[in-house]
C-alpha cells in the first residue's frame, strides 16, 4: 500500500511540475538591464523594447585564476563581434585591479 501511494504521489508531482515550468532567469530581466545600461553596455536612455528569453551559451566552473578566458572561442558567432569585444575588455582586467 505505502508503494502504490509513493508511486501515485511521485507520479502527481512530476505531472504538476511539468504542467506549469519555471521561467528561471524572468525575475531577473529588470536587474539586468540596470546593470548593463551602468556599465555602458546599452546607453542610459536606451528604451527596452522587446526582452527574449536567455539561453546558457556555456557554463564553466572553477577556473583556476591564471587562465585566460576566451569569450571568442565560448561564444562562437552568437553574438555580434564589439559585443564580444566589449565583454571580452572587461574580462581581461577582473583582478587586475
Amino acid at each position: 500500500m505505502k508503494t502504490v501511494l509513493f508511486l501515485v504521489v511521485s507520479l502527481a508531482m512530476t505531472i504538476l511540475a511539468t504542467a506549469m515550468p519555471q521561467k528561471e532567469g524572468g525575475a531577473y530581466t529588470n536587474e539586468a538591464i540596470r546593470q548593463a545600461q551602468q556599465t555602458f553596455l546599452i546607453p542610459k536612455d536606451a528604451q527596452i523594447q522587446k526582452v527574449q528569453e536567455g539561453i546558457e551559451i556555456g557554463a564553466y566552473e572553477s577556473i583556476p585564476g591564471n587562465q585566460k578566458i576566451n569569450l571568442f572561442e565560448i561564444l562562437g558567432d552568437q553574438f555580434p563581434p564589439e559585443v564580444v569585444n566589449n565583454l571580452q575588455g572587461q574580462i581581461d582586467q577582473v583582478g587586475k585591479n
